[in-house]
């Protein structure tokens, strides 16, 4: 039982069919699924018809138009149907996020992972059974690859956690960072789901903006991200959740058993201490560079052991 939530592009294009087969898989996660499409897109009530789910129009937005995250989130609190809730970007294909969310108990927490990235000219249908020997291929050929952690599309939570969050504006750069900084101050749990839950990017270009990337990355409202969660110094990524799910268990691993970053997002998030914080990160980014610290890294071979076998695997998970 879940809501998912997104504010889509433009339904033009191929950002059309890339939206349709995202929603689509959203669609196929379980029986008792609602989606809910935000904003005013082009051809966003024609999609909510033919694809069937809701949509709405009027949410507040920034001064450029794009939805702030809090407004999604409190309509979705007030309006949603189920208490797990995802928010999305709307091009992510999603699959195993059902049995990821059932094995977390936490009160309040935020599920996140890395997401693989496809090659330009490739598509997956996640409702064909043989989706994951296809992604294999694409694998093995190098059209499929993790992305680093620094980019979040998805976020799974429970209904009603976002209170009194800052004025974030989705889709543009460091809202997923600013995301992880709230939830680290307000101390609410982290989890990464890079194992279990596999979230797809199909690929696709910036034309659709004035601007383009730059715009996305680098604008205004990339700028007000940044500067209202205090992120510029020092930005969370997935590597810094809390803990990881691995063999269908919740297991603790802070910032993938790097230690030190783990202590200081403590110091800056949780404690307030920013000095205190500058000094760690001077100290962390000295070992780093020698090799001494630093978070475990996973490859695409780690996760794909775990989706094709869905059993037990070798990687080892340093605490």
């Amino acid at each position: 039982m879940i809501t998912f939530l997104a504010s889509p592009k433009p339904f033009n294009g191929i950002a059309k069919e890339n939206q349709y087969r995202a929603i689509q898989s959203w669609l196929n996660t379980g029986e008792n699924v609602e989606v809910i499409l935000y904003g005013d897109s082009d051809g966003i009530e024609e999609a909510g018809r033919e694809l069937g789910v809701r949509v709405v129009k009027q949410i507040s937005c920034a001064p450029s138009g794009i939805p702030y995250f809090g407004s999604i989130v409190a309509h979705a609190a007030d309006n949603g149907k189920y208490d797990l809730q995802i928010y999305l970007n709307c091009d992510i294909l999603l699959a195993g996020i059902s049995q990821a969310l059932s094995k977390i108990e936490f009160p309040m927490y935020l599920l996140i992972g890395q997401r693989i990235d496809l090659a330009n000219d490739f598509f997956i249908d996640l409702r064909e059974k043989g989706w994951k020997q296809q992604l294999t291929h694409l694998v093995k050929d190098g059209n499929a690859t993790l992305h680093a952690p620094t980019g979040i599309d998805y976020f799974a939570f429970r209904r009603g956690m976002w209170l009194d969050v800052p004025s974030i504006i989705i889709g543009r750069g460091g809202y997923d960072q600013a995301l992880l900084a709230y939830c680290m101050k307000m101390r609410i749990p982290i989890v990464d789901g890079t194992f279990i839950v596999t979230a797809l990017h199909q690929f696709h270009d910036y034309n659709h903006l004035q601007g383009g990337e730059e715009v996305v990355m680098r604008g205004a409202d990339a700028s007000n991200n940044i500067s209202i969660a205090r992120i510029k110094r020092s930005s969370p990524v997935v590597s810094d959740a809390d803990y990881v799910l691995k063999k269908y268990q919740v297991q603790a691993w802070p910032c993938r058993g790097d230690w030190l970053r783990h202590l200081e997002l403590i110091m800056r998030y949780n404690r307030g201490w920013i000095k205190v914080a500058l000094v760690l990160r001077f100290i962390w980014r000295g070992l780093n560079m020698i090799g001494l610290t630093g978070a475990q890294q996973l490859s695409i071979e780690d996760i794909m052991t775990d989706l094709v076998n869905n059993e037990k695997n070798d990687f080892v998970i340093r605490m």
